[in-house]
């Protein structure tokens, strides 16, 4: 199969080209390394904002995985956070509906279910409580628009992403930030109580589900990439405390509009796709993370 993955410099993206070009795949990696990190990237890496792709560009690829993104929440509540990644969405969608390339895998979020009991299902409303959170939602809207527009045997499919989490992950994220803060002895800080609860999936895992995806025949209009369970902010504070050896808890304000839980419901992926992945033992994949960050981010984790 021939991709190409753009933010294929970013979390996601780097772990997803390495494991496609491991399967056999020719994947072509794009990234406007507007992101400054320590992350491997992929060889051969295209630097390109992909608001300059035309539909030339595309034609000759089976399948564009769409991961570029700005993707912190509480930053999409600055002016030009929502229209940025709505722009790139949109230019995207537009660009491959124009273009010879056969499939486009979109990247949404839980995000966009907001505050709903779980475990979430595809067919639940969206829900959005941040102008990110808005922006993948919208971003679903124009993927159904465009559908319905395309000629036979091409298509659209989009990916809502649960907590993916692994050593290479920004130190923003709540997993890279606990670990970062325990190894420079710093307290984890917990935004509210710490009841508030998160569906964790190791990158491992999630790159053998979208492996999975690609390698379908046909792509959902949408489906969960998630573990199917969750564990509270402070059971994993305490957790990493014991992964790491070291470490106390300190309590903050809670974020405006912090959502209380996010469970996926993987009815939809396991039914098409089959089983979840198997995964190793939480605390074990902890404890790899650690092991990773301290050599490779504890001057970025030391300096938050």
């Amino acid at each position: 199969m021939n991709l190409l993955i753009t933010g294929a410099a970013g979390f996601i993206g780097s772990a997803l080209t390495t494991a496609l070009r491991t399967a056999g795949h020719t994947v072509t990696a794009l990234d406007d390394l507007s992101v400054h990190s320590p992350r491997p990237r992929p060889d051969h890496l295209v630097e390109r904002d992909v608001r300059t792709l035309t539909p030339a560009d595309l034609d000759g690829f089976h399948t564009i995985v769409h991961l570029a993104a700005h993707k912190s929440v509480p930053a999409s509540f600055a002016p030009g956070g929502f229209e940025h990644n709505t722009s790139a969405d949109r230019h995207m969608i537009h660009t491959f509906a124009a273009s010879g390339a056969g499939r486009l895998l979109l990247a949404s979020s839980c995000e966009v279910y907001g505050q709903q009991s779980g475990p979430l299902a595809e067919h639940a409303p969206h829900q959005p409580r941040s102008p990110y959170a808005a922006g993948k939602a919208t971003t679903e809207h124009l993927a159904d628009i465009y559908r319905q527009q395309l000629g036979r045997g091409r298509q659209i499919g989009t990916v809502r992403f649960f907590n993916t989490y692994g050593p290479w992950e920004d130190p923003d994220a709540v997993i890279p930030a606990f670990v970062d803060a325990a190894l420079a002895d710093r307290p984890l800080t917990i935004e509210g109580t710490g009841t508030q609860a998160r569906d964790l999936t190791h990158i491992d895992t999630t790159t053998a589900m979208l492996g999975r995806i690609l390698e379908a025949d046909q792509l959902l209009p949408v489906v969960n990439i998630g573990s199917g369970r969750s564990i509270t902010v402070l059971d994993l504070a305490r957790a990493v405390i014991r992964a790491t050896g070291r470490g106390s808890i300190t309590h903050v304000q809670p974020r405006p509009n912090e959502i209380r839980s996010f469970t996926a419901d993987m009815d939809l992926f396991t039914a098409t796709y089959g089983p979840l992945p198997p995964q190793r033992p939480f605390e074990e994949l902890l404890a790899e993370t650690a092991r990773v960050r301290a050599l490779s981010w504890t001057p970025a984790g030391a300096g938050r």
